[in-house]
């Protein structure tokens, strides 16, 4: 049977990459989505062409190319997100190569779009000071005086002290947390075993506060028999949107004022952590980061809000605003 033929009637392999991503890399249901979600949108801008004489095996640099183009251009994708559909297409012909079912992959010299370096945004320490002592507040004012296992109230606004006080204290990603199991928590050590990307597990520490809050939660914790750490109001696993929901609540209830999602508890986690006077090597483990370079952005954070306070605090350079206020203030008038 021609190549062209098998390809349609395999739908191009997809279903093939879809089960090499789940059983062979081990990747999350949710970037299996994403990477299936992508080859489809990808393969469907070359349907017309597909439908007549185009096999796989006739794609090279320069059609890829074309798609790219087509995605910055035509539907204005960011950088970043070009970036995310191409890791898609490089692994997708990578599969189809291996398997054989081409030659070779036109997409391997394909390089990645120059992203703008964009600092990641954190909350400052009296931000999550006040974010956590609001958490705090909500959880002694709506949670009962007496112990109801009937009631959610007696256990949800405990578990999101803890939710909170563990996101800042190890910097967890939001997928770690509510992947994490009772047994997953060492007290003794006052350590959590996280399971991050690509099922690579990593020890991360708690600190006294965190071990309080997950003290308390799981003194009231519904005994259920599902092993997840943290339940939902129905008593099954909390989920990654529930999180997200309750930590904007939160924000919203603060008065904080900036834009923050529980990301970016990771982010400040980090930044605060290098401003202590930890080093990156370090902040790279506990973040589960596999390149240094991708825990290196934190100290680009550091050095502009020490250039910031340089600035406001260093005499001469005080000297030189004033020069310029009062040069400003001759000139209008």
């Amino acid at each position: 049977m021609e190549n062209g033929k098998l390809e349609k009637i395999r739908g191009y392999y997809i279903k093939d990459f879809i089960n090499y991503l789940v059983v062979e890399r081990n990747l999350s249901k949710r970037t299996v989505k994403e990477y299936e979600r992508d080859i489809k949108l990808f393969l469907g801008f070359f349907e017309k062409y597909l439908e007549a004489e185009m096999t796989l095996s006739d794609f090279d640099e320069r059609t890829i190319r074309e798609y790219l183009t087509h995605l910055k251009l035509d539907l204005e994708y960011s950088p970043r997100a070009i970036n995310r559909k191409l890791a898609a297409i490089k692994s997708y012909f990578k599969f189809i190569e291996q398997e054989r079912f081409i030659e070779h992959s036109p997409a391997t010299n394909i390089k990645n779009t120059k992203l703008d370096k964009r600092l990641p945004k954190i909350l400052d320490e009296d931000d999550v000071d006040r974010l956590i002592d609001t958490t705090e507040e909500v959880c002694l004012e709506k949670t009962p005086d007496e112990y109801d296992p009937e009631n959610y109230k007696s256990f949800v606004y405990l578990r999101d002290c803890a939710i909170m006080e563990i996101l800042y204290a190890t910097g967890m990603r939001i997928s770690e947390l509510v992947g994490l199991d009772i047994k997953d928590i060492d007290f003794k050590n006052k350590t959590a075993r996280v399971t991050g990307k690509g099922s690579k597990q990593r020890i991360v520490l708690l600190n006294e506060p965190a071990i309080k809050a997950l003290d308390e939660y799981l003194a009231v914790r519904p005994d259920v028999s599902i092993t997840a750490l943290f339940l939902n109001r129905y008593k099954n696993k909390l989920s990654a949107r529930s999180v997200e929901k309750m930590f904007k609540k939160n924000m919203n209830r603060s008065g904080v004022g900036k834009p923050a999602s529980p990301h970016t508890m990771r982010h400040s986690f980090a930044t605060h952590l290098l401003q202590g006077g930890s080093d990156v090597v370090t902040i790279k483990e506990l973040l589960g980061h596999e390149s240094l370079a991708t825990t290196q952005i934190y100290t680009n954070i550091s050095m502009n809000r020490i250039k910031s306070t340089y600035e406001s605090a260093h005499p001469r350079a005080k000297l030189k605003d004033d020069k310029k206020n009062k040069e400003d203030n001759g000139k209008e008038e």
